[in-house]
């Protein structure tokens, strides 16, 4: 009886400690929520708050900087902006959705410091209604460290359509 007390004790703890890894395992950690704002047309970005808006002269479209923690953003608002396309998937990870009626598409190279991160966003029913071109948003950066890649990442994958 004494050795059966030991096993079931033992077996227990085993079943506690087990449950408690697995708790662990199933934890998601949620990317950051920054709260400096930057609005580029109907598309809000939070970003770390050391990030600014620094618009430039464009000829055909609203284009721009966004600059902060060693890093720098072009952004470009117009018609002539498109989706990346036939990308190597040894050579980058692309993901496309459609959010709220809008276009999403990231681009996350495997070697950030290599190729360009990019978001490409637009209004779906806007290109669908209009046979003559329709507004799109195109925001890149290049030469990122893994570390600044996962700031920018967790701008582009919490980007908020503005109404």
């Amino acid at each position: 009886m004494k050795y059966l007390k030991h096993c079931i004790a033992i077996v227990i703890l085993a079943l506690t400690w087990s449950c408690n890894n697995d708790d662990d395992a199933t934890t998601t950690t949620n990317p950051p929520i920054y709260e400096n704002r930057i609005d580029i047309e109907e598309y809000a970005f939070y970003f770390p708050d050391d990030f600014r808006l620094e618009p430039l002269q464009g000829i055909d479209s609203y284009i721009g900087n966004i600059n902060g923690n060693e890093i720098t953003l072009f952004f470009d608002y117009g018609w002539y902006t498109r989706p990346s396309e036939n990308l190597s998937p040894s050579e980058f990870d692309v993901s496309e959705d459609i959010i709220n009626g809008y276009y999403r598409q990231i681009v996350k190279p495997i070697d950030p410091a290599a190729h360009s991160t990019k978001i490409h966003l637009f209004n779906v029913s806007e290109r669908d209604n209009s046979p003559n071109g329709y507004n799109s948003l195109t925001v890149s950066t290049n030469n990122l460290t893994q570390a600044q890649q996962e700031v920018i990442m967790n701008v582009f994958t919490t980007v908020q359509f503005i109404n």
